[in-house]
């Protein structure tokens, strides 16, 4: 064996030089005899532990780091264990735990690395895994259980038109049909939380907020007052239309039911900048321009825990059967896939506070199409070609407009359809189908798909309620133009 290099140091130095070195190594490093008791620290491990290095002096190795027994007996092992803080708090931290002989004396030596960043940093990458995973399951079966409802709206519609006002029969169909609108727009709320917006536009929050001002006032009732504060020379957004309002819904449902006394609800907006010098007051936010969106009510508010719990999915503080948890949810959820940032305030007896920035973009905002008002036609005739993969669905699509006297053909999904639209020897005069892309074509091009029936228009299902809430003797009109 070739002789070690000389060092010029005597023995007394050597040890004095390794424990400077210990000292001013960044890794807390702790030194014990056999039998488990600390006869030296370095700084970095007092101030990890929160003690005084005299305080550690013959304190039980085990008593700082409870889990110690549980790793390797080898002569080195590492892991990750615990260590116990002074102040009781248990610190994630990785271990090179060493058990050297010296002339026949057996000391225990560990360097310790605190891992609690990297451990909830892990921690936030499996729940994020979750979320997603639970998102995709979620609207799987929102979209399931959507088609049942839609199976249920289409009978009670069918049920309502022919039950005369008088009949004892139409009070439970419009409790049912009631039930299932309930429980449509809870499955709108789920596919909110687990899907990602679909197809943002321009918008102008000022157009949506007063198209809807009639439709929300209605929802608050007669004791809230509604006020809204519309800014001048608003910045647009980028978002999605049906998303914006569902916010707005959820919001006001919020604040209505937090005033069961009656009280105001006030809807503003205003531009909000964030210059450089100021992004220390936003953390969460970069430099920009901002359309801030504020909804505050005169309710009942919020205590500190509740509100820090406010936008958890399924969180409420109603009784049993009476809340969902989801309406938070869902408007923070929608504000993040906009891009944005919601802020919660509240005092108890004081009311609520939700203010919401969503980011301003360049460009001319889309309007709101007019709905149509064609005037329904007394006679049903032509060929309606219905592609749903849904059974129930298709069935009762089929039932509904056989029995208002079309032709109808069925497919379950798009190659289907088009096998029958080039084989079929008449005219397809219209279309129903799922709104999703056709084999071989880009999802954002799905509307100038050609049909597979010639010429034959293609109509989203979502017109299948309005087919079966047509009135009695409507006929096919409801549907066909």
């Amino acid at each position: 064996m070739a002789a070690l290099p000389q060092s010029g140091y005597c023995p007394a130095q050597q040890d004095c030089l390794a424990r400077r070195v210990l000292e001013h190594t960044a890794w807390p490093a702790l030194l014990a005899d056999a039998a488990g008791n600390i006869i030296y620290v370095n700084s970095a491990a007092s101030a990890l532990l929160g003690y005084a290095p005299d305080d550690l002096f013959h304190r039980g190795l085990d008593e700082l780091l409870p889990e110690l027994p549980r790793l390797s007996v080898e002569p080195v092992a590492t892991g990750e264990t615990v260590c116990r803080h002074r102040d009781g708090r248990r610190l994630a931290v990785e271990i090179l735990l060493s058990r050297p002989v010296l002339e026949g004396i057996a000391y225990q030596f560990a360097f310790l690395r605190e891992i609690n960043e990297r451990k909830r940093l892990e921690d936030q990458t499996r729940e994020a895994r979750r979320m997603e995973a639970a998102g995709r399951l979620l609207v799987g079966v929102s979209h399931d259980f959507n088609n049942l409802l839609t199976a249920m709206l289409i009978h009670t519609g069918l049920l309502l038109s022919q039950l005369p006002a008088e009949s004892p029969l139409r009070r439970q169909a419009e409790q049912a049909n009631v039930a299932a609108e309930r429980g449509r727009a809870l499955v709108r709320q789920l596919m909110a939380l687990g899907a990602r917006r679909d197809e943002p536009t321009l918008l102008s929050l000022n157009q949506v907020i007063e198209g809807m001002r009639d439709m929300l006032a209605s929802l608050l009732g007669e004791r809230i007052r509604l006020e809204t504060s519309y800014g001048e020379r608003l910045g647009v957004i980028r978002a999605d239309r049906t998303q914006m309002e569902q916010m707005l819904v959820n919001l006001a449902v919020n604040a209505r039911d937090a005033m069961p006394d009656g009280g105001v609800l006030r809807i503003a907006t205003a531009n909000f900048t964030i210059e450089e010098g100021a992004a220390h007051r936003y953390p969460e936010m970069r430099p920009g321009r901002y359309l801030r969106l504020t909804v505050s009510d005169t309710g009942c508010g919020m205590d500190e825990e509740t509100r820090q719990r406010a936008l958890e999915p399924f969180f409420t503080t109603k009784p049993p059967g009476q809340g969902t948890g989801l309406g938070l949810a869902t408007v923070h959820e929608i504000v993040q896939q906009s891009h944005g940032h919601l802020t919660l305030g509240s005092t108890p007896g004081r009311g609520t506070q939700v203010e919401v920035f969503l980011p301003c973009v360049e460009g001319e905002a889309e309007t709101a199409p007019a709905p149509s008002r064609q005037e329904p036609q007394a006679v049903a005739a032509g060929t309606i070609l219905v592609v749903e993969d849904e059974e129930l669905v298709r069935r009762s699509l089929y039932d509904i407009l056989e029995g208002q006297g079309y032709r109808v053909l069925q497919a379950r999904n798009a190659r289907e359809a088009m096998l029958i639209g080039r084989g079929y020897g008449g005219a397809i005069d219209l279309m129903l189908r799922p709104c999703i892309a056709w084999p071989g074509r880009p999802r954002a091009r799905r509307r100038a798909a050609p049909s597979p029936a010639g010429h034959a228009r293609a109509v989203h299902l979502g017109l299948l309620r309005r087919c079966a809430r047509a009135p009695a003797g409507a006929g096919g009109g409801a549907v066909l133009p």
